[in-house]
């Protein structure tokens, strides 16, 4: 066999003895495995891979910058309703991994590019993986983020290949690494240059036949560590020390809401408490359960909507954004110098001005730390971090700015001062620089009011840190022209954000949400509760911080001027404590002046600090409340806002806003967004519970028109 087979999921050619398995998903940018891919590898395995003109295999990707991504999580959602169905095609995954590794030859992975979920596990099912050196390739199991847990082997082999240790973060977190730290733990067997990957697999497979061209290095690797039960037991103590640990971790982590998680370590120590084959069907038991759950169920449907969001051209594809090569951003604190760093890293050259060389400086080494973390965390090497670095440059003028193809600005939330910056910046006579407002509750039609092209004008508010926050929020006006927010929306996604495009408007969409829920847990708090059972309430809610400690980190001076201008804005229906307000007076900023509602001293940010109580109404008498109750309240006033946000246009359409509470506010991902929870919880529930509780707690948490009116229509968000 000398010719190519023709095939659209894998083909087969024979080249000096060595078949090579080309996998390539045809009309896909990624390759996926499949029920008809298990269908072809099986063909193969009865067939072609036999053949006694073939001393050797090599899997390798036909697809530029991806190996195998995972399973196709749609064909997984056909499977909601039949389990049966799944369980048989997951045996028959098992069985396909188990004749790639008793192939009476041995199979090389060759692997370039993303090598994640069922890709890695098929790669871990070959005798060895020859991998590229090149920044493009890392290998993962992310079925946690799923609510899943690996389900073609991976619980099994990813702890015999490299440390326990090891294999539990990657399973039980999802986190990816790259192909130097592969090599260094021993997942893969050699590092070469993308040039040379399909060579150096095709040798390396023919260093590894013996006279029958058996594998004997993949025996060592895996095989004996499966079948010799002496050796586990040695390891018993030391295992045992490592999942206690790991449950541990994995309890505080889920709060009881993932059951993949515990359920993947219960698989994996299965496997080495009675061996490979036991955990093998643990494993397909488990992975059959976890698809049917509800967590599941949300996360695969917030993985689709999230692909959805980034896929979005909003304006429409007959729209060609501005070119982008330079990006000016003014204001060198924590949240522009996040975004400067962001910038660099994605590609862009950026200039950063602040008011002063001390202002300035300060960003500037923010920014080079933010480097030096991806260094010390090996994402980059030194050299790599002094390019990414190279491409910032700063200044106290505007010098530079009229060359940056999009300025953003951060600078304080003060609206004279940013209709002064975009002033500034509309005199260097740019016509087609778009300028970009990093504000989080000013409307932007108010600060481009006096703009000479309110065309050009766009908000883009970022989350801190930067670094890390996922969301951007891009706030469009009714003047703004379709190439500039297109422009933006490319920037965005080039930094690596999902974006979701909304309506101008006092605090757009998110600022609004989460005021009200701070809104409604101040309330609670002046009724007498304890700071930390309002947080506890909500942590238990699934929210990765309570309300009181989001405010200390926000900083409650800040938390206080977004409220009032909120407050101002839908003053008929905006109802607000004074404890905030009162906290504020007092001088308190939260954890950056060490005075917050949490004590940053002796014993810790997790104690509360009894002196707020002193300036709140009951002082320190405080009173125990059930926090089902807090819960509800908390949870409902984001929904109201949610839906008012929806009715005013604000918001484009559910999915959306799902995103946007998921990805930038925190919302618990398990229970699938605020709407589908709506949706979930039922719609004429949730307006009847807010009408009890406006009855005993304020007109504030009245249900919005838009939910009356789909509650009396029997009406969902997502119309199933």
């Amino acid at each position: 066999m000398s010719a190519e087979s023709d095939h659209d999921l894998v083909t087969v050619r024979v080249d000096d003895r060595i078949a090579f398995v080309g996998i390539d998903v045809a009309d896909q940018s990624v390759n996926t495995l499949s029920t008809p891919m298990v269908d072809r590898f099986e063909d193969l395995l009865e067939s072609s891979l036999h053949d006694d003109d073939v001393d050797g295999v090599v899997i390798y990707s036909k697809k530029d910058d991806n190996f195998v991504v995972g399973f196709d999580i749609e064909e997984l959602q056909g499977y909601y309703e039949d389990p049966e169905a799944l369980r048989k095609l997951v045996a028959r995954g098992h069985g396909l991994m188990e004749r790639l590794t008793s192939l009476d030859k041995p199979v090389v992975a060759a692997v370039h590019g993303e090598c994640l979920g069922g890709g890695l596990e098929l790669a871990m099912a070959c005798h060895a993986r020859v991998a590229t050196d090149s920044g493009d390739t890392s290998f993962g199991l992310p079925e946690i983020m799923l609510g899943l847990i690996p389900g073609g082997g991976g619980t099994q082999r990813l702890p015999r290949l490299i440390d326990l240790s090891q294999a539990l973060d990657m399973i039980l977190t999802g986190r990816q690494i790259d192909g130097r730290k592969a090599d260094k733990l021993g997942l893969v067997d050699d590092l070469v240059h993308p040039g040379i990957l399909l060579d150096a697999a095709a040798d390396k497979a023919r260093e590894m036949a013996d006279g029958n061209g058996r594998s004997q290095s993949f025996t060592r690797n895996l095989e004996e560590a499966i079948q010799d039960p002496v050796k586990l037991a040695a390891r018993t103590p030391a295992r045992k020390v490592i999942f206690d640990k790991a449950r541990q971790k994995a309890a505080k982590k889920s709060g009881g809401h993932y059951p993949a998680l515990p359920r993947a370590l219960d698989v994996i120590e299965t496997g080495f408490s009675k061996g490979f084959d036991a955990g093998m069907r643990a494993e397909a038991e488990a992975f059959v359960e976890l698809v049917q759950s509800d967590v599941a169920k949300n996360l695969m449907n917030i993985f689709f909507m999230r692909q959805a969001v980034n896929k979005d051209s909003v304006v429409g594809e007959d729209v060609d954004p501005y070119p982008v090569d330079k990006i000016g951003v003014l204001g060198a604190g924590l949240m522009g110098a996040g975004i400067a760093q962001v910038a660099a890293y994605n590609g862009y050259n950026v200039r950063i001005k602040d008011k002063d060389a001390d202002g300035l400086g300060k960003g500037l080494d923010y920014i080079h730390g933010l480097f030096d973390k991806l260094v010390k965390r090996k994402k980059l090497t030194d050299a790599e971090a002094d390019v990414y670095f190279g491409r910032v440059s700063g200044t106290t003028e505007y010098d530079g700015f009229k060359t940056a193809d999009i300025v953003i600005e951060a600078v304080f939330e003060d609206l004279d001062l940013k209709r002064r910056v975009l002033a500034d910046i509309e005199e260097l006579g740019a016509d087609d620089q778009v300028f970009a407002t990093n504000t989080s509750t000013l409307p932007i039609k108010e600060i481009a009011a006096e703009a000479k092209h309110p065309e050009n004008v766009v908000g883009m508010h970022f989350f801190s840190p930067v670094y890390k926050m996922p969301l951007l929020e891009i706030i469009r006006t009714d003047d703004t022209s379709d190439r500039a927010l297109a422009t933006t929306l490319k920037v965005g996604r080039e930094m690596g954000k999902t974006c979701i495009v909304v309506d101008d408007g006092p605090g757009f969409y998110t600022s609004r949400v989460i005021g009200a829920y701070i809104n409604e847990a101040g309330w609670v708090l002046q009724e007498g509760a304890r700071i930390e059972d309002i947080d506890e309430a909500m942590l238990e809610f699934g929210f990765p911080v309570g309300p009181m400690k989001l405010v200390d980190e926000v900083g409650i001076d800040v938390a206080q001027k977004a409220a009032g201008v909120l407050r101002e804005a839908f003053s008929e229906r905006w109802d607000a404590p004074t404890a905030l307000a009162s906290l504020a007076e007092e001088g308190r900023k939260g954890r950056k002046n060490n005075r917050g509602f949490y004590d940053y001293g002796g014993e810790g940010s997790d104690v509360p600090d009894e002196t707020v109580y002193d300036a709140l109404p009951g002082g320190r008498d405080r009173r125990r409340v059930d926090r089902e109750l807090v819960q509800q309240r908390c949870w409902l006033a984001m929904l109201n806002e949610c839906a008012y946000a929806l009715e005013e246009g604000i918001l484009r359409n559910p999915r959306d806003g799902d995103i946007g509470v998921i990805f930038g506010l925190g919302f618990p991902p398990f229970r699938g967004g605020i709407f589908r929870y709506a949706d979930e919880v039922g719609i004429k529930h949730v307006v009847d519970q807010m009408n009890r509780l406006a009855d005993q707690f304020g007109e504030r948490l009245t249900p919005a028109d838009i939910l009356v009116d789909m509650a009396e229509q029997d009406e969902t968000f997502y119309g199933d």
